[in-house]
């Protein structure tokens, strides 16, 4: 390099790759924060941080195709022996300043795509199969959304690994060859002097918004029209009167689906001792609450709740809360918040779920009410 061109600069990184770096750290940090240590209320902010990843993606793929010089996948140096020989040169202490990535950089953001795709994807398998949200509601069953709750955990691991990894690389890099790369994502400009890259580019920036447009668009309907569907396995829920007024006389209404028909059947053919009250009914309201509920138990459905509570303590068949489930999920609770108004009891699901007598009890529904906290 001239001595003169020690203090030029270049452009490298177009405003579309920067805008889309740090907006996709954004994301990905309150993903990361809602998923691994906010409370299960905060599911929808993760669902909009993980839906902005997933659009994010998308559109640096695009950009990939149709952004400038160093925006393009095509001059990305992935073949492995330039992979090796990147590695010896930093061996031999030797720097060849790149104007794009280096051939680790370059894997590192295929590896990042990669692995924010699965996340999103494995995230949208559990959304819709086990909660029954979102564009996967209608025809994923809680099997595979539970199958994928796991490869969702782990690419996420995964990806706190890769982002220490490309945190490190950056930081040896800019070390290594004495320019700050982190700024140069700010400003998108490089000291003179790297080796340019194999092909030159002109953007199309027209043709990617146009595309971007239309695909969002289309996405955006075609989510609308997923999430508006009934969920897979979960029939309508219309509840019985009688069994509305005469269960609701004494507690809330527990969703037919909280209990497998063996247990309702015991319940209703031991009404004169009712977790020790008398709670006896005429023959005909007994058949026909008793009907109603093995019509809608637990086996029935195939919702969040019917899953979890279809396995039932083996001495407490009858207790919803000395389900597994019910015991592993509220474990850390005092026994003296349920006795706090407004719960009063922990037969009091709906103090604290707001959908718990339709039976839903998604996360997000979760409110614990402020005289607990006092």
């Amino acid at each position: 390099m001239d001595v003169s061109d020690r203090g030029r600069v270049v452009s490298v990184w177009d405003v579309p790759v920067r805008l889309f770096h740090w907006s996709l750290l954004a994301c990905v940090a309150v993903a990361g924060l809602t998923g691994f240590f906010f409370p299960p209320n905060w599911l929808d902010v993760h669902i909009w941080a993980g839906a902005g990843v997933g659009v994010l993606v998308l559109l640096r793929l695009l950009w990939g195709v149709t952004g400038s010089t160093y925006s393009r996948f095509s001059n990305f140096t992935l073949s492995p022996r330039s992979v090796l020989h990147h590695l010896k040169e930093i061996r031999a202490g030797h720097v060849q300043r790149e104007g794009g990535h280096n051939p680790l950089g370059a894997w590192m953001v295929v590896a990042l795509l990669l692995t924010l795709s699965g996340i999103v994807v494995t995230g949208l398998s559990v959304l819709g199969g086990m909660f029954k949200q979102g564009p996967g509601k209608g025809f994923l069953p809680f099997a595979f959304g539970e199958l994928m709750r796991e490869p969702h955990e782990v690419l996420a691991f995964l990806l706190v690994a890769l982002v220490a990894a490309h945190i490190a690389g950056v930081i040896f890099e800019s070390r290594r060859s004495a320019e700050n790369l982190a700024r140069a994502m700010v400003t998108g400009k490089k000291r003179d002097g790297f080796v340019p890259a194999r092909r030159v580019f002109s953007a199309k920036p027209v043709l990617a918004a146009s595309v971007a447009v239309f695909g969002l668009v289309a996405v955006t309907a075609t989510v609308q029209h997923l999430a508006a569907a009934a969920p897979f396995g979960v029939p309508a829920f219309n509840a019985n009167e009688t069994w509305k007024t005469e269960c609701g006389d004494c507690h809330m209404n527990f969703h037919p689906t909280l209990l497998p028909a063996q247990s309702w059947a015991q319940i209703m053919s031991s009404l004169d001792d009712h977790f020790g009250e008398d709670a006896s009914l005429p023959d005909a309201k007994v058949k026909e609450i008793a009907a109603y509920l093995a019509a809608n138990a637990a086996e029935t459905s195939d919702s969040f709740a019917a899953n979890r509570f279809r396995i039932v303590n083996a001495e407490h068949p009858l207790e919803i809360t000395s389900a597994p489930f019910w015991m592993r999920r509220h474990h850390e609770i005092a026994d003296a918040v349920f006795k706090t108004d407004p719960v009063k009891s922990k037969q009091n699901c709906a103090a604290c779920h707001g959908d718990a007598e339709a039976g839903v009890f998604a996360p997000q529904n979760i409110s614990i009410p402020k005289e607990m906290t006092k």
